[in-house]
């Protein structure tokens, strides 16, 4: 199963932002106000897609979404297959892993419309 990994492009230090990690991420209020000032290297969200929380899953990426669009904030979203692990990913190279929101909701749908 694919996995993926959410943080911001830019650092943010937002109140509202880091209650909406803090509340739907579960992160402490530090945890996720420190991971947000971090940006791309702060990763709040990492988690795989389409196992049997598929629709809980989805539900909560879709929110985060378009929570962060509405706030104009980018995301820099990483994807992994079920066959490799966070330790590849280079740091400091991570443009072979980035996927775009529209790709992340693409891979959402593609499970809701069972393809995946």
């Amino acid at each position: 199963m694919a996995q993926i990994t959410v943080s911001c492009s830019i650092p943010v230090d937002d109140e509202v932002v880091t209650e909406f990690v803090h509340k739907y991420v579960g992160r402490s209020r530090v945890s996720a106000a420190n991971m947000l000032r971090m940006g791309e290297k702060g990763c709040f969200y990492t988690g795989p897609l389409y196992t049997d929380e598929h629709a809980k899953v989805s539900r909560l990426l879709r929110r985060m979404l378009a929570f962060f669009e509405s706030k104009d904030i980018p995301l820099s979203i990483l994807k992994i297959g079920a066959q490799d692990s966070w330790h590849e990913v280079d740091p400091e190279q991570r443009d072979p892993w980035k996927i775009s929101s529209q790709a992340l909701l693409a891979l959402l749908d593609a499970r809701l419309d069972g393809h995946a």
